[in-house]
């Protein structure tokens, strides 16, 4: 660079990062619709599947780190579409279901969950298809986020909520929320492997809700899908008057096809 000033330098490296930024954001772009069209597979096209359940909640007392209470709850987890006249409307495409097979170790055929455990709703898929589906569109904006070395190589999305009207329920009714996170992808693929979001509701300084998925491939019938393996939450709440730290963690495993004809049972849920 003989003859050059500073001044030119410095103009020619900021050319040369704008130059970088506008031939990244096509790339951006093109590799957010593939990743939107894994969200769209998962709403509609993933096949019915059966797979075992493994929750532990604890709530916990802060600062000494106390556990409260522990519940460890086994169960079958049943993915199914919905082919029914509702989904044609517009309805849900993808149900979830949940049959109790165990609490703490003993046999038990509840329907819902047990009370007064730190819970989450709809970690499983609808946070990926909420955020990266056809409707994340109109309440996320997407940047492009480092690597994290921890995971490899990744083609990983930052994203941040932009519409105010989205409520999350409570045990206090529904609420508008502010969400922030980041989304980890095979950089060949574009299929997950791990997301985590940040979710505060309004009006809430410190009701912080923290949520990752962790996906992997598994095979369901002859064919092989990424499916979330790790379900995890955490929470901080007061709770008459303690401050309390709520932990979710559902760990998914033995993957199969569903067949409605069949029974299908798992009595000995991994301890």
């Amino acid at each position: 660079m003989s003859g050059m000033t500073k001044g030119s330098v410095a103009l020619v490296s900021l050319s040369v990062f704008c130059a970088g930024l506008l031939e990244a954001q096509p790339d951006f772009d093109q590799k957010l619709t593939r990743v939107r069209g894994f969200g769209e597979q998962f709403e509609n096209h993933l096949p019915d599947f059966v797979c075992r359940e493994r929750i532990t909640s604890r709530n916990i007392s802060e600062p000494d780190g106390s556990v409260d209470d522990e519940t460890i709850i086994g169960s079958v987890f049943t993915g199914r579409q919905n082919h029914s006249a509702l989904r044609k409307l517009g309805g849900t495409a993808f149900i979830e279901e949940r049959h109790i097979e165990e609490v703490n170790g003993i046999k038990s055929s509840d329907k819902d969950m047990p009370k007064n455990v730190f819970r989450i709703g709809g970690g499983y898929s609808s946070r990926l298809v909420s955020i990266f589906g056809t409707t994340g569109m109109a309440n996320y904006s997407f940047s492009l986020a480092e690597p994290d070395s921890t995971l490899g190589k990744a083609f990983v999305a930052a994203f941040i909520s932009t519409n105010s009207r989205q409520k999350i329920k409570g045990k206090t009714g529904s609420q508008s929320f502010r969400s922030s996170g980041r989304a980890w992808f095979d950089p060949d693929s574009l299929e997950p492997i791990r997301l985590e979001e940040h979710i505060l509701p309004d009006g809430n300084t410190r009701g912080e809700i923290v949520v990752t998925v962790e996906y992997m491939p598994v095979r369901i019938g002859e064919g092989e899908f990424r499916m979330p393996v790790r379900v995890a939450a955490t929470a901080h709440r007061v709770v008459a008057g303690n401050t309390q730290r709520g932990e979710y963690l559902a760990e998914y495993s033995d993957y199969h096809r569903y067949e409605s004809s069949s029974t299908i049972q798992y009595p000995n849920v991994e301890k």
